[in-house]
Parts: C-alpha cells; sequence; structure tokens
C-alpha cells in the first residue's frame, strides 16, 4: 500500500523513511509538545503527482500542469487534512529542513501548485515536504539547551542571553519575558521526552505559545 502523507504526531515519519527532522517533529507532536498542526507530504505523492500528469519535471524543475488538480490529488485521493488559515511549505532535507516558503492559503490551488512545486524542485533524491500551520503575529528565535546544564541560551535576532533551566516542578521566572518563561517551559518539556543530550531548536511565540518549530541534536 501507497501511503502519501505523516500527519504530526501519528508516529508515522519514522516508518515511512523520512529524515530526522521530521521524524523529531512527529515525535514531539505525539508528545504532546506544542507543534504546529501539519503533516508531511511523502515522496509517493510526488511520484503519484508525476503518473498523473499534473506535474511535469525538466532538467530538475518541477512546474504543475494542473493547479486545480494537483490540489484535488493531495486533498480528496491522498485526502490530505485541509485546515484554515495560513500554512507553509518546508523541503525536508536529510539532515534539516529547507528555507520556509512564503505562507499560502491551501484553498488556493494556484499558490499550494506553486509551492509545492518550488519546495520539490529544491530537492535532490527524496521529495518530502512539510506542509505547516504557520502561527500568526509570532516572535521567533532560537535556542540552544546543552547537556548536563543549568542554563540554555535564548537568541533573538543577533542577540544572545542565558536562559535558566526549570527544575522539575518549578514555575518559570516572573522576570523574564512571557516568551521567555514559555520557552523555558518548551525546552523542559524537551528534555523530558528526549532526554538531556544537547538541543537546538527554532521556536515562534504567538503571544500565547510557544511553538517548536524545528529541533536539531548539537
Amino acid at each position: 500500500m501507497r501511503y502519501f502523507f505523516a500527519w504530526l504526531g501519528s508516529k508515522r515519519a519514522a516508518k515511512r523513511d523520512v529524515a530526522e527532522p521530521g521524524i523529531l517533529l512527529d515525535r514531539a507532536a505525539n508528545a504532546n509538545l506544542p507543534v504546529p498542526a501539519g503533516g508531511i507530504v511523502l515522496h509517493n505523492f510526488y511520484e503519484l503527482a508525476l503518473e498523473e500528469g499534473v506535474i511535469a519535471e525538466t532538467d530538475g524543475l518541477i512546474t504543475a500542469v494542473s493547479p486545480p488538480d494537483l490540489h484535488n490529488l493531495l486533498f480528496n485521493l491522498a485526502r490530505f487534512p485541509q485546515l484554515d488559515g495560513p500554512m507553509v511549505i518546508r523541503p525536508l532535507h536529510p539532515t534539516h529542513f529547507g528555507p520556509t516558503l512564503p505562507p499560502i492559503q491551501v484553498d488556493n490551488p494556484t499558490q499550494l501548485s506553486n509551492s509545492l512545486c518550488e519546495g520539490w524542485s529544491s530537492q535532490n533524491g527524496r521529495h518530502d515536504l512539510l506542509l505547516i500551520s504557520l502561527p500568526e503575529n509570532g516572535i521567533w528565535g532560537t535556542a540552544v539547551s546543552p547537556p548536563d546544564a543549568t542554563t540554555d541560551q535564548l537568541i533573538q535576532a543577533e542577540t544572545s542571553a542565558p536562559l535558566p533551566r526549570l527544575t522539575r516542578w518549578q514555575r518559570p521566572d516572573d522576570n523574564l519575558p512571557p516568551h521567555a518563561q514559555r520557552l523555558q517551559m518548551l525546552l523542559r518539556g524537551l528534555r523530558r521526552t528526549f532526554g538531556d543530550t544537547g538541543w537546538e531548536i527554532d521556536w515562534v511565540d504567538n503571544g500565547r505559545i510557544c511553538w517548536l518549530w524545528e529541533m536539531r541534536t548539537m
């Protein structure tokens, strides 16, 4: 049986042989860490779109022959869940995600098809793409959590500052900005789930939730 996507939190990414960055986000979502809703559109779907003639490949450049048919293939035949709000496509490479592509509305076949084809065209080998909800009005940053340390490192733009680690039952530091307090809790949950082995993450905070956007081993 051919599978066309792996929804984040399903614990199926590893079974579908996707790269580690996708597997880690899938496991994090399954452990109820705050990961935006989304799924990995698998290489099998790319092959299906070629077979059905709704996309074409010429010298590595992928183009949509029929945006409406590609949209229908993804949401009606493959049954990828269609969510409201802006989403983005992130090409999945063996060790990292590629650049996040511009936001799209998935009910717009042209936007969806252009973004899928741009993502596919940036890849060699497997063509797995993460299609994920985009937190709106977010503060973005990176955090580094070294193994067996007492502080993490909060990185925003070109600034870096130490971030005290929370112990098991410790409350966030009220003197920190709200997004840093939520990041403290996210990092504690990440270490509980994956172990204190050294992590670097990208995060986005929308004023209510500090979302896990990507995680990498150190």
